[in-house]
């Protein structure tokens, strides 16, 4: 009998953990985040000569990216005709080629490096069964754009499908790994950030209770703090989706996406004992989860999953990241996210974009993704949905757990805490606020964390920090004050 495992595929691997700041330091540039995007900035700037140093609070890799579907394809849902429409064609083509840029880029680093991660180049597709005039608009955008795309009718997968062979396939932590490795040096984990202050244009990161001076200060994390509190609620909203693992005794050398209601997106992935097909069912607004079990019960109805986690990302609101300076005045705190669930591509082209800012070369994107780009009319219509789902989001989690019977919220010491109480008995009390904007929070039964529907941080289920935007753990003692803490 299989017991199923409530944690990503992608964290069957070995972690070896690297050293942790334990002396003041100094560097040109800090990158604060171990994802796909920070090692890639790490990766970009010691290659060309830059002093930069990383620092994650936990393991690298054990973040977002370790919950991707890791496909690495610009054939992307329905986001270049998202993009059109709040932006215009123009636009739509430039993200293309940025997507296809960081494709061939991706790939090139890993060749060049010889790292070990499962890549495999793979045919994507782009399918519906609805709505195939949608899928027609997109093949010839597609063609106009001098791609090699092809159209599909009633194969054995699909009612209606577009194809592109030029795209891959790979394991996300052991690319992370791989880059960690080569970078080893200069990375440091266990490592939290504190407090970044700004003097005399100079910056300096508080970490571990040491400083660490730097001239650049790169936020890569998923959701992005140390910024303005509502720098990202205002451009974005956050989606939350449901991915499962299982094991099949075929294997197909494809991805896929669907453009249709509920979201289907699936890839296939062999080790050496094995093959797995990678399923992701449903994605919502995060505001509008309804049941966090309730989603992982409608996933497992579709197959028998030995891995099921749940992954939140970064929807813009002109379905474009977020990459470079946050302030066009100020070139010592840059950020990348927002990736509108496209990471593996739009990390690596931060990767270079972010270097190319900080060393002052030209960078044809780096107009197109600036983090403070004006707003036109189009995007100020999406502008309201998103303060809308935020605010809605703050409503729902301050009433309560979403659907949970099995948590109690209460009082203890005049302070806002919920309590778990697990299938042995035990009880594990937290503080019912996420310390970034005071969110409430509800239990994730499947996952064992708490997690919080506004921004998406999450903690473990006795409240530990496991992902931001906080940067606080949410750990309760009785009697301790909040000095204490």
């Amino acid at each position: 009998m299989m017991f199923m495992k409530n944690k990503s595929i992608w964290l069957d691997v070995k972690m070896p953990v690297a050293k942790k700041v334990i002396k003041d330091l100094k560097c040109d540039t800090l990158v604060v985040g171990g994802g796909i995007t920070g090692l890639s900035v790490l990766y970009n700037m010691r290659k060309s000569g830059v002093d930069a140093i990383l620092v994650e609070r936990n393991k690298c890799g054990a973040g977002v990216t370790s919950r991707s579907t890791a496909k690495i394809t610009y054939l992307q849902e329905n986001i270049y005709r998202n993009i059109r429409r709040f932006g215009n064609k123009d636009t739509a083509f430039k993200y293309l080629e940025s997507q296809r840029w960081a494709v061939r880029e991706l790939k090139r680093i890993i060749d060049k490096e010889n790292i070990d991660c499962n890549i495999e180049k793979t045919t994507s597709y782009l399918f519906t069964n609805e709505n195939k005039d949608a899928l027609i608009e997109e093949y010839n955008f597609l063609k106009e754009a001098g791609v090699d795309v092809s159209f599909v009718q009633n194969s054995s997968d699909f009612k209606w499908a577009i194809s592109v062979d030029d795209t891959y396939m790979f394991h996300p932590v052991k690319y992370v790994l791989g880059l960690k490795n080569i970078l080893r040096d200069y990375v440091y984990e266990n490592s939290k950030v504190e407090k970044i202050i700004r003097d005399d244009g100079k910056y300096s990161g508080l970490v571990n209770g040491k400083t660490i001076q730097a001239n650049h200060i790169v936020i890569a994390t998923h959701y992005p703090y140390f910024v303005v509190p509502l720098f990202l609620p205002f451009k974005s909203h956050t989606e939350t989706s449901y991915v499962g693992a299982v094991r099949l005794s075929e294997y197909k050398n494809i991805n896929a996406i669907n453009i249709d209601t509920p979201t289907i997106s699936y890839r296939y992935h062999h080790d050496k004992n094995n093959n797995y097909l990678i399923y992701l069912f449903n994605s919502y607004a995060t505001p509008n989860v309804k049941s966090i079990k309730q989603n992982f019960d409608y996933l497992k109805k579709i197959y028998d999953f030995l891995y099921v986690w749940s992954n939140k990302d970064i929807i813009t609101s002109d379905y474009l990241p977020l990459i470079g300076r946050i302030d066009e005045d100020d070139d010592g705190l840059l950020v990348a996210c927002g990736y509108n669930t496209w990471g593996m591509t739009n990390a690596t082209l931060s990767g270079v974009l972010i270097k190319d800012i900080i060393i002052k070369k030209f960078n044809k994107y780096a107009q197109l993704f600036k983090p403070d780009r004006l707003l036109n009319w189009n995007k100020v219509v999406r502008f309201f949905p998103d303060v809308y789902g935020s605010v809605k989001a703050m409503v729902k989690c301050n009433k309560g757990n979403v659907n949970n019977k099995n948590v109690l919220y209460t009082k203890i010491d005049d302070k806002n805490v919920a309590i778990y109480k697990d299938e042995r008995g035990v009880e594990h009390i937290v503080l019912n606020r996420c310390p970034h904007m005071k969110c409430g929070l509800v239990f994730n039964e499947v996952e064992m964390t708490w997690d919080c529907l506004c921004h998406g941080s999450r903690f473990d289920i006795d409240g530990a920090c496991i992902e931001g935007p906080s940067n606080y753990d949410i750990t309760f003692k009785k009697g301790e004050s909040d000095e204490e803490k």
